[in-house]
């Protein structure tokens, strides 16, 4: 949860540092080339939201969809954290201290939103499960409702499986900090 220091002041928590600095300023840049576009934004995989907090505040006014199951990834020490800490009740604590309200909390996977889903996307932030197939899938199942100049990008370029997706995908991608992107 949020901490209070001593004078009662909300200050957000976030324990890990998975998403640092530049990352966060390039999530907000790679938003940019979109702003004009008409579209929703989504974002898969928020853990404890500091990405999320990020692209909310880049993009204000508008929604930024936030998925993910808050329980961490099978086999990853994502999944051992979530049963020590309530991760969904921090990423709601840092949403609200941190952005202007315009985030949507979707729970449950990637898989379960996208089925039926039937709007729009310009821009999408792609950072769950670091598996080939999950990364692969859900990379599809984006891009069949980008709007043409939409972004889809995710995190950790660096992680063989996510680099083997995203070439698999798009033959290349572009990269900033740790993020990889592409325009449609």
């Amino acid at each position: 949860m949020a901490a209070a220091d001593r004078a009662g002041v909300v200050t957000a928590v976030f324990h890990e540092d998975w998403f640092g600095e530049a990352s966060q300023r390039a999530l907000a840049s790679l938003y940019d080339k979109v702003r004009s576009l008409d579209g929703e934004i989504i974002e898969v995989g928020c853990w404890e939201g500091r990405s999320t907090v990020a692209l909310a505040n880049a993009c204000h006014p508008e929604q930024v969809w936030a998925i993910d199951t808050w329980k961490g990834s099978p086999g990853e020490i994502s999944a051992e954290l979530a049963k020590e800490r309530n991760v969904f009740a921090i990423f709601k604590a840092n949403i609200a201290e941190l952005t202007q309200g315009n985030v949507t909390s979707w729970i449950g996977g990637w898989r379960g939103f996208f089925h039926g889903y039937q709007g729009r996307i310009k821009f999408v932030h792609i950072d769950a499960e670091h598996t080939y197939t999950e990364v692969f899938d859900n990379i599809a199942a984006a891009r069949r409702h980008m709007v043409p100049g939409g972004i889809i990008c995710g995190d950790d370029v660096h992680h063989p499986p996510v680099q083997q997706a995203v070439i698999d995908q798009f033959g290349n991608a572009n990269v900033e900090a740790t993020l990889w992107w592409t325009q449609c």
